[in-house]
């Protein structure tokens, strides 16, 4: 049973027992006087009623991905499809509170049969994130003060604002290898193009290994030895663990690591390297809703509550951007990033071990995290083992620093500590990879 329901079944029926005292002490002006409320009522409730219904809303955004500080032109345009007026209409385009704007987001208006009117503004995006336009919310009632109704219009829409790049100074964009070149030191892979030397043949060798002119030489089989192969670019792996980043400053450490991890990206695709990410958060556009069902409400709170929430997700797949060679990849990996958000589904060494098959030998693992456990550290120990070429970027942890480096440097990896934006601009490339 509807709220408006509930609110006119009441004052039907205290009309009808006063209705029923008039006729007890034979007062025809006083039911004179209930039959005329009682039509009022019905008037104000089946106008008010029809008037917001019958109508469409169109709403137009210049462009959906921009970054921090860039505007966004919306058009709104809301239609009367119904054959009468509607006295009084007052429409307002729901969107974030906080995003500056200028022009006209709300409007009192009449609203004449198959006429339009059209709201534009401009807003002002100042932070990250995959942000909502809409819906459309709609005031309108009887000519007579008795009632007032809000609806939610169908449409809303979604903006992406990418993160903040910093851009890294120090390396050398012109070099094949910006970070320097970092040698595996298990013998995971080997460039079959760089030859180090001959040794004896081995049962198992592949004959396409073997030296022939050495072999011919001393009547003995020789096969050709290569250097192992070094790291080309690196699979950023960021922690998006919500429980890892608590406090006051849980915000912005977790738009640091994301900065970080957006710098980083386009440094190596401006380098020529292959760069991808993995990370533990979720894609804000698996929950986004942009077809919502109209609500009908007494109230402006309840019209604005049926719209907050997002749709779920149990999702706990990886977000991944494969790691490749691409002049997009960057783009792909920032993209992601405007829209991820923290998870409580996998923290950073469940997603590591994850991922662990699908990571590119080739490739360094940099991982961004804002903390690291004696569980993480075995895991990052373990990956080196493997062959990878390790270095992690810490986020905003003064007090725990010393231990983490410690823990990191038993396995022989190196930590780099973020606690502003601007260290970005000063990571030695020597560091990077190692």
């Amino acid at each position: 049973m509807s709220e408006t329901f509930k609110r006119n079944a009441k004052w039907f029926l205290l009309a009808g027992v006063a209705l029923a005292v008039s006729f007890l002490i034979q007062a025809p002006y006083m039911a004179f006087a209930i039959y005329a409320f009682l039509l009022l009522v019905g008037i104000a409730h089946f106008s008010s009623v029809a008037w917001l219904s019958g109508l469409d809303c169109e709403r137009r955004i210049s462009k959906t991905t921009l970054y921090q500080g860039e505007d966004a032109d919306v058009e709104v345009i809301l239609t009367n499809r119904r054959g009468w007026p509607i006295p009084w209409i007052f429409v307002e385009d729901l969107g974030p509170r906080d995003f500056p704007l200028a022009g006209e987001k709300t409007r009192l208006a009449i609203l004449m049969p198959g006429r339009s009117i059209t709201l534009r503004y401009t807003l002002t995006c100042p932070r990250r994130g995959y942000h909502r336009i809409g819906p459309l919310l709609m005031e309108s009632g009887d000519l007579f003060g008795l009632q007032r109704r809000f609806r939610t219009g169908e449409q809303q829409d979604y903006i992406s604002v990418l993160p903040t790049v910093a851009y890294i100074d120090t390396f050398n964009i012109g070099a094949r290898r910006p970070q320097g070149p970092v040698r595996i030191t298990n013998r995971v892979y080997e460039d079959p193009t760089r030859i180090s030397g001959i040794r004896e043949y081995v049962r198992g060798d592949p004959l396409n290994r073997i030296h022939w002119k050495a072999s011919a030489r001393t009547g003995e089989l020789f096969v050709k030895q290569s250097e192992p192969s070094n790291v080309l670019g690196a699979t950023l792996i960021l922690d998006l663990f919500g429980p890892c980043y608590q406090g006051e400053d849980a915000e912005s450490r977790m738009e640091l690591a994301i900065t970080t991890t957006a710098s980083i990206a386009y440094l190596l695709q401006a380098s020529g390297e292959q760069v991808g990410m993995v990370t533990n958060g979720r894609d804000a556009a698996e929950i986004a809703r942009y077809e919502v069902e109209a609500q009908a409400t007494l109230s402006r709170d309840d019209a604005e509550n049926s719209v907050v929430g997002e749709g779920e997700s149990d999702r706990l797949n990886p977000l991944t951007v494969p790691t490749r060679r691409s002049s997009v990849q960057a783009l792909m990996i920032v993209e992601n990033l405007a829209r991820v958000m923290p998870t409580d589904g996998l923290d950073v060494g469940q997603l590591i071990l994850s991922e662990f098959r699908r990571l590119p030998r080739d490739a360094a693992l940099l991982p961004v995290v804002p903390t690291v456990t004696e569980d993480l550290a075995l895991v990052l120990g373990e990956m080196k083992l493997s062959g990878f070429a390790v270095t992690v970027f810490l986020i905003k942890n003064p007090a725990g620093y010393e231990k983490i480096a410690a823990l990191l440097m038993a396995h022989e990896i190196n930590c780099i500590h973020i606690e502003h934006e601007r260290q970005l601009h000063e990571i030695s490339p020597a560091r990077i990879g190692r």
